[in-house]
């Protein structure tokens, strides 16, 4: 039988069933206790040490040198790299490269099976773009509410899109390190908020929008044009925006067995959009710009006689195919169509006045907001609320109407 070990003897009391805490308090994680050396042969001594690891474990750590203070200066050693190898998962440390960081957070990003392959695309092409030329020579401990403020600054001088942007993949990354307890707190919610500037949503004008017409209508039919005459596409497609509100990849998603020309009035199912990736090219995603977005609308004869005609084009069996597509059938690449538009805003001579395929949506807001009200403005756009609407694309109807003037006559003098 085991003998028990002898009891500290202890001059004091204490009441009955009341013990003595046992055992050395408790290191942090990711700290050490006293080093001790001791020689274990001719010119060998071991430092030791006690080391609570990330995973709350407490290990006894040792190295060998050939004198006291070789010895311990390799268990400083080893005790650094458990340090760097803890926390974080990896090798990242708040003296790592800030690419290395950035590198890591793309990495966690590709790996998120809830984000659309196309807004990973568009991180990784900010991180490159906006991020990096900045803060690729600096380490992560370096990246300071001082050095980020002046970089937002140089940023929102180029434009306010563009620091906002930069704001927020900056904030996400940093966001990321701060998880990893690889910086104790995330710099960027210490600096100051940017301001967006005043901001009024523009309609087009029933001018702009017939010079528009006429110059697709026109575009590339001029009798002994050199090269491939144009197919009308866009021509048709600025129709249907014109007529739908929609997005430009919204358009170029609409398919066969998205039309109901039967209805009262047709109606199109908006129910996907076109994205742009990097390897795998354009393709049809099988849902809106935001799920939220999915939505069936009705549309005027003027849409509804154009796609009439592009239904004519496709065979009736084919209940997928694309309403526009390219010579060879497949989709449409935005980039391609805003090109073409970008030509028929010359010919019209409304180039410089910052128009795109998205003043449509704008356009149709605006009338719809004025005639029907912000709400019916808003579920033809897809938004959930009215806010978005109202801030981005319904332009203010600043026309004086005659009832305020009919009520304040109230105020006139008595006879």
């Amino acid at each position: 039988m085991a003998r028990r070990a002898p009891r500290a003897r202890d001059s004091g009391h204490r009441p009955r069933g009341q013990t003595l805490m046992a055992g050395r308090p408790r290191l942090p994680v990711s700290t050490f206790g006293a080093i001790t050396t001791q020689q274990v042969g001719p010119g060998i001594f071991r430092a030791i040490t006690r080391f609570r690891d990330w995973d709350g474990q407490t290990r006894r750590v040792t190295a060998t040198g050939p004198s006291r203070n070789a010895a311990q200066a390799s268990l400083k050693a080893e005790l650094a790299a458990r340090l760097r190898a803890g926390g974080s998962g990896d090798s990242l440390t708040a003296s790592s490269p800030f690419l290395l960081l950035a590198e890591a957070w793309l990495e966690d990003v590709m790996l998120d099976v809830d984000r659309a392959q196309g807004t990973k695309d568009t991180y990784q092409r900010q991180v490159r773009v906006l991020v990096l030329p900045y803060f690729e020579n600096f380490t992560i401990r370096e990246v300071t509410v001082g050095r980020i403020e002046l970089f937002l600054r140089q940023q929102r001088a180029q434009s306010f899109t563009r620091a906002k942007h930069s704001r927020t993949i900056l904030g996400m990354i940093l966001a990321f390190a701060t998880r990893r307890e690889i910086i104790p707190r995330n710099p960027m919610k210490e600096t100051s908020r940017m301001k967006r500037p005043p901001h009024t949503p523009k309609a087009l004008t029933s001018d702009q929008i017939a010079a528009i017409r006429l110059a697709a209508r026109e575009w590339r039919t001029e009798a002994g044009r050199m090269g491939p005459q144009s197919d009308g596409q866009v021509r048709d497609i600025i129709e249907v925006m014109l007529g739908t509100a929609t997005r430009i990849g919204e358009v170029l998603a609409l398919r066969q067995c998205d039309i109901d020309l039967n209805a009262n009035p047709p109606r199109v199912n908006i129910s996907g959009t076109l994205v742009v990736h990097n390897k795998a090219g354009v393709h049809r995603q099988e849902h809106p710009k935001t799920h939220e977005s999915n939505r069936v609308i009705g549309i005027p004869p003027f849409a509804a006689d154009v796609i009439r005609q592009r239904l004519a084009l496709l065979d009736p069996e084919d209940a997928e195919h694309l309403l526009f597509y390219s010579r060879v059938g497949s989709p449409l690449t935005p980039y391609n169509v805003r090109r073409t538009f970008r030509g028929i805003l010359r010919n019209a001579g409304l180039e410089g006045m910052d128009i795109t395929p998205h003043s449509f949506r704008r356009t149709g807001a605006t009338l719809l907001a004025n005639e029907l009200g912000m709400q019916a403005a808003a579920d033809m756009l897809g938004h959930t609320s009215t806010s978005t609407t109202k801030a981005h694309y319904a332009e203010p109807d600043r026309t004086v109407k005659s009832e305020p003037a009919e009520v304040m006559q109230q105020l006139a003098p008595p006879l």
